[in-house]
């Protein structure tokens, strides 16, 4: 009997103790939910929170709303840009070798045409290259003869089939030969029909002439007759006006607005009444290192003489479609703290507060980047009305 009450004692307080551990659970619980801070004090924004109006406030307040739209109309930019020679409408004249500038047929100014006369190089290296080009010339002819006669022997066995090779090969090495003396003609710019007289001549004349490479007006003279001069030092350079390039510079934050193709007008920066319109030709795809901008780059065909090279303009750009971004109008919008927030219509009596990412405000209207979707609706009106019963719906969930 007393080894029961024993059993029966020991099974009691192993009960009692894992009661009084089960409470201690319990108690904890409540602690852990005081120290949590609420919204309100902590800062942090529920990620959702609705406004629900009663059928008066409905009634009183008379919300209007407007649809978020991705296809901003007549979106523009306004940017500064620098008029710049166009791509293959600029050349830069320099001396191939080194030499004496001999004559001068250009002035500042002139217009050339492609291939014209501009200069003459007296040239030690030019003349070498010449003696060069008719000494295998006439290698090459003696060698074609040699072998033609070759030829003949072998075909009525006088001489060798051996004798024969021989003769084809110093006839290809003399060929060879005259290839590359005609090469390092062209690489300091002697044209076709030079070559063909310098074959035909008696004497050999050191005066390498320079031509024009395209067709424009001749600027900026950088040498005087009798100069001496070293290879590849700048003569001056000639510029077609036919086509100029500007590079226009926007900030980051403007740049993502712009595609290749989009509308540009170009002004002059204190008259804005004359226009050319052109587009966007390419986007450099990193930042300028001078100021920082994104370039972009407009090919433009000069009316009247303008612009110019040199030239600042300024350039309004028309945006054909911003992709992935909204407009709001200005009066949707307010703020809670530093960010923007907007009221999203769900029904008549329901809004949700939602917190955007603006890009850029312009005019009336705002670019948003994250927090809308096509076709949502936003309060336009009893904004700070919305406003102050979301502060009331917050105060009422804590």
């Amino acid at each position: 009997m007393i080894y029961n009450k024993s059993i029966w004692f020991g099974a009691f307080l192993l009960a009692t103790a894992l009661a009084s551990c089960s409470s201690g659970k319990e108690r904890q619980q409540p602690s852990e939910e005081i120290h949590e801070t609420p919204p309100s004090v902590s800062g942090n924004q529920p990620e959702m929170l609705i406004v629900h109006l009663s059928d008066k406030e409905v009634k009183e307040l008379k919300i209007e709303t407007q649809k978020v739209s991705s296809d901003i109309k007549n979106y523009s930019l306004l940017a500064s840009g620098v008029v710049f020679p166009a791509t293959n409408h600029v050349s830069v004249i320099s001396t191939p070798i080194n030499g004496r500038v001999s004559a001068i047929m250009i002035r500042d100014g002139q217009a050339v045409q492609k291939g014209q006369e501009l200069f003459k190089l007296e040239s030690l290296v030019f003349g070498n290259l010449v003696s060069e080009y008719l000494q295998a010339i006439a290698e090459e002819k003696f060698q074609t003869t040699r072998l033609e006669r070759m030829k003949q022997l072998v075909a009525q066995t006088i001489s060798s089939k051996s004798e024969l090779d021989r003769a084809m090969s110093d006839y290809d090495r003399a060929r060879t030969a005259s290839i590359a003396a005609v090469a390092k003609l062209k690489a300091i710019g002697v044209p076709d029909h030079e070559i063909a007289a310098i074959r035909n001549t008696d004497q050999i004349d050191p005066s390498l002439k320079i031509h024009a490479p395209i067709s424009g007006s001749f600027d900026h003279l950088k040498v005087d007759l009798g100069q001496s001069v070293n290879a590849l030092e700048q003569l001056g350079r000639i510029i077609d006006l036919d086509k100029v390039l500007i590079k226009g510079y926007l900030s980051p934050e403007e740049a993502r607005f712009v595609n290749v193709g989009d509308t540009v007008a170009i002004s002059q920066r204190e008259d804005d009444r004359d226009k050319i319109a052109a587009y966007i030709s390419s986007i450099n795809p990193g930042l300028d290192e001078a100021n920082r901008s994104v370039v972009i780059n407009v090919e433009v065909t000069p009316e009247n003489s303008w612009p110019k090279p040199g030239e600042n303009v300024r350039l309004e750009i028309s945006s054909r479609s911003t992709g992935g971004v909204y407009s709001i109008p200005l009066k949707a919008i307010t703020y809670d703290g530093n960010k923007a927030v907007v009221f999203v219509k769900k029904d008549a009596s329901v809004y949700e507060k939602r917190f955007v990412d603006i890009a850029e405000i312009r005019d009336q209207y705002a670019i948003v980047r994250e927090g809308m979707k096509e076709d949502e609706e936003v309060a336009v009106s009893q904004v700070f009305s919305l406003k102050a019963l979301s502060r009331y719906e917050l105060i009422a969930e804590e």
